[in-house]
């Protein structure tokens, strides 16, 4: 068994979102040196169920194992719903955790290459209406020359946590992986928690509140430019300095008397 090649699997397994859980079976698996495998497993994501099944092939060249892809699978709270099924590709490089968005119906953002090796950016969005020949759902794709920039559309609703670096960073990054993320926004005069989501298509943000129901953005919108403005007059009487108290006028002089 060739160890490096096994190290590489576990590697990869912990990188997709699946931890440990496969290890055992997979090593057990190699040993077996078949030419093709498989790896069932089941997971909860969000209070949801989760199915995959991973498939491994031995090169044709060399004695090493590959990732090839995985299906996964998505059910319904009502067992009643057929379950939603996508397979996932190995240059697709989606985790366990973004492919339950992408089943979800959710946008995620990837790392790509295009026909000349060249990398790029793009979101990818499955289209749940339409399916390939191979009974996969149809992949709408967003090029990041489409125009949706995750900081500037969060910039335009007054949400707090973009205020400090490092929580705006893990705050794009949980964006663009597909979560629905708690932020906190200020509405009215008052600090509330929702939660959003990226919607490239439409070049915007999909925000909820703690029920997970649609909030109208425009009004968050209208906050934010409202308080903004608020803020520069008070920064611009700041910047005015302390008015001048009323200084008593010095009297005219008279003529003097002629000697």
């Amino acid at each position: 068994m060739d160890q490096e090649n096994l190290d590489y699997l576990k590697e990869k397994l912990k990188y997709t979102g699946f931890d440990t859980a496969l290890n055992e079976a997979l090593e057990k698996q190699i040993k077996a040196k078949k030419d093709a495998f498989e790896l069932p497993h089941t997971m909860e994501i969000d209070g949801k169920k989760m199915d995959f099944n991973l498939h491994f092939r031995k090169s044709n060249t060399s004695e090493r194992y590959f990732l090839n892809k995985y299906d996964a699978s998505l059910h319904n709270a009502n067992p009643d719903i057929t379950p939603k099924e996508h397979t996932f590709y190995n240059n697709q490089s989606v985790t366990a955790k973004e492919a339950f968005n992408l089943l979800e119906g959710r946008a995620v953002k990837k790392g790509m290459l295009n026909a000349n090796n060249e990398p790029y950016q793009a979101w990818m969005q499955l289209d749940f209406k339409e399916k390939d020949k191979n009974n996969n759902f149809k992949i709408d794709s967003y090029h990041e020359n489409y125009g949706f920039d995750s900081k500037e559309a969060l910039s335009k609703l007054p949400i707090k946590e973009l205020q400090d670096s490092t929580k705006s960073e893990w705050l794009v990054k949980a964006f663009e992986k597909g979560n629905v993320y708690p932020v906190t926004m200020e509405k009215g005069g008052k600090e509330e928690i929702m939660y959003v989501s990226a919607n490239p298509k439409f070049k915007s943000v999909n925000v909820y509140d703690t029920e997970l129901k649609m909030v109208k953005t425009k009004d968050l919108m209208m906050d934010k430019e409202q308080g903004k403005e608020v803020k520069e007059g008070q920064q611009a009487k700041k910047n005015q300095g302390p008015k001048m108290k009323n200084v008593p006028k010095e009297p005219k002089k008279g003529k003097g008397a002629r000697v």
